[in-house]
């Protein structure tokens, strides 16, 4: 079986072996086709995750349904899948009131996780991590159904009304992936907001969005132009740098919405929160997965990832299970926006 190894922060290896893992209560079992690169599996490599606390190492995944344990629950052996919380317990505490994006680890999902040839999923009647994919969605664009569940769930806090002006803050998959969620819900303008010019430059070509423009005095007169001297209906911010927290602050108009979509690892530096009140910001945080199902039981996010999945695959680089490492080196330098392994 072959298998990326995370040995330790900093040591990722190749290894092909003749193991096999089997199936337990309320399980799956999938041969992996695809698995994407993730910030956390980035975090984890870097150390900025602790490794020691994480059961599985990639949760970004599609593949092929090959055994069921007697007690798992809606899956059959032949069926094409990819990883998203589909269903949760409805039952404790975060669930009733609201919050089911928090009713177990992921670690109680994934065993060993995606960047392996085969992966144990708990698929039961109180808990799911799987989604069936149709034949119009390939493994490749499969392998991104769970970072656009998260990025569905920004779309969601966003609260956006059709032709509101959006600002996008960060050009990562994560940013990029809510943008284009949201442009194709009828947003007004979409603008990226980056500071590599390298990755703004990659960004430019795709040809998703209205405008990309820099972090600084001249991108934010340029945002001004676009949506109106009082600034965007909304703004995202995506980076995981606190400090733009206060510049997705600062871009709304009175009476906007911030939403904040990331993973930070430092606080803000001298935070001014006077104009939360001054102009009457709503701020909410988003943070996915999150069970999005429609009244038949099945993925609302399957749907949208088919809608725009032509988008979705201009931020996709493709590397076989032979350059893995590269995959990750591309995806830290950000020479790749969301690099995807593929196994089969």
């Amino acid at each position: 079986m072959k298998k990326i190894v995370l040995k330790a922060p900093g040591e990722l290896i190749l290894r092909e072996s003749d193991e096999k893992i089997k199936v337990y209560g309320g399980t799956v079992k999938v041969d992996v086709s695809a698995c994407a690169i993730c910030g956390s599996d980035l975090a984890l490599l870097s150390g900025k995750r602790d490794l020691s606390r994480e059961k599985y190492f990639g949760h970004e995944f599609s593949g092929v349904v090959t055994e069921v344990s007697d007690s798992a629950c809606g899956f059959q052996p032949g069926m094409r899948v990819a990883s998203e919380l589909s269903r949760t317990c409805g039952q404790c505490w975060y669930c009733l009131n609201g919050l089911a994006n928090y009713c177990r680890s992921m670690n109680d999902a994934l065993d060993p996780g995606g960047f392996t040839e085969e992966t144990l999923v708990r698929s039961e009647a109180d808990y799911s991590f799987l989604s069936a994919v149709p034949s119009s969605v390939d493994d490749i664009i499969a392998s991104l159904l769970e970072p656009t569940n998260c990025a569905y769930q920004i779309a969601r806090k966003a609260q956006m009304k059709p032709g509101d002006n959006v600002v996008v803050f960060g050009v990562g998959a994560m940013g990029l992936i809510a943008g284009i969620i949201l442009k194709s819900l009828g947003a007004g303008h979409v603008i990226a907001v980056g500071r590599r010019p390298a990755r703004m430059e990659q960004v430019r070509k795709t040809g998703i969005f209205d405008a990309v423009v820099g972090n600084d005095a001249k991108g934010m007169d340029d945002i001004r132009e676009i949506c109106g001297t009082h600034g965007a209906d909304i703004a995202i911010e995506a980076t995981g740098t606190a400090s733009v927290l206060t510049d997705a602050i600062g871009i709304v108009r009175y009476g906007g919405r911030v939403v904040v979509g990331s993973v930070y690892s430092s606080p803000i530096r001298e935070f001014d929160p006077l104009p939360i009140f001054r102009k009457e910001i709503s701020i909410a945080g988003a943070k996915g997965p999150i069970p999005a199902r429609k009244t038949d039981g099945s993925s609302v996010v399957v749907d949208l990832v088919n809608r725009i999945q032509d988008d979705l695959r201009k931020i996709i680089r493709v590397y076989d299970y032979k350059d893995a490492l590269k995959a990750f080196e591309d995806a830290r330098s950000g020479e790749a926006i969301k690099a995807v392994i593929r196994f089969k």
